[in-house]
């Protein structure tokens, strides 16, 4: 039997994709003034777990909804997830690497600037690029090679502080210190 492909409309692609941007650039910017705050700091630890027993709630009720019955919610689990240890562990290893990333995230955020840690956190998607050639053996199209080539290429630009921009920005910090330094450098260069 030939699988149904649904035909989704162009405007809900459109309010995921908002929705989707807007949820990115709140959860940057609501994480790095929490972590630069004078207040008190929160332990990332912490964060990460309740938002990962949230996601799991959030995931248990799905299913519930999906099954429609006590009963056949307790099989689901006992067969998917019960049932199947060697699946579970599987399961576990890219949710350790998750939480890991997660908490990498708070630490980054601590001490980059947001827009900065948001273009760097973007590599991420040349790494699985790679990791699926490489480890999955599958092949890329040219525009998705240009596409990552591009990513790469944005991130860099954005990273890239050209000499003379540093040599300058040095200089004017000299030149506030300390005048008669300045003005040495002034006649020699």
């Amino acid at each position: 039997m030939a699988a149904t492909r649904e035909n989704v409309s162009l405007i809900f692609k459109l309010y995921c994709l908002t929705v989707m941007t807007l949820v990115a650039a709140a959860y940057t910017i609501a994480l790095r003034y929490t972590r630069t705050s004078d207040k008190e700091l929160y332990f990332s630890t912490t964060a990460v777990c309740i938002t990962e027993v949230i996601k799991l709630l959030l995931s248990v009720g799905i299913l519930a909804k999906e099954t429609g019955s006590l009963g056949r919610f307790k099989t689901s689990l006992r067969e998917n997830v019960l049932g199947s240890p060697k699946e579970l562990m599987k399961l576990s290893v890219p949710s350790l690497v998750y939480a890991i990333q997660n908490n990498m995230a708070f630490l980054a955020l601590s001490n980059l600037d947001a827009a900065v840690y948001q273009v760097t956190y973007q590599l991420k998607i040349p790494c699985t690029a790679l990791c699926t050639v490489l480890m999955l053996n599958r092949t890329l199209s040219k525009l998705q090679w240009i596409s990552v080539f591009m990513l790469c290429g944005g991130v860099t630009l954005v990273q890239w502080k050209p000499a003379q921009a540093t040599k300058v920005m040095f200089l004017q910090v000299l030149a506030a210190s300390t005048p008669l330094l300045w003005s040495s450098i002034q006649t020699t260069s």
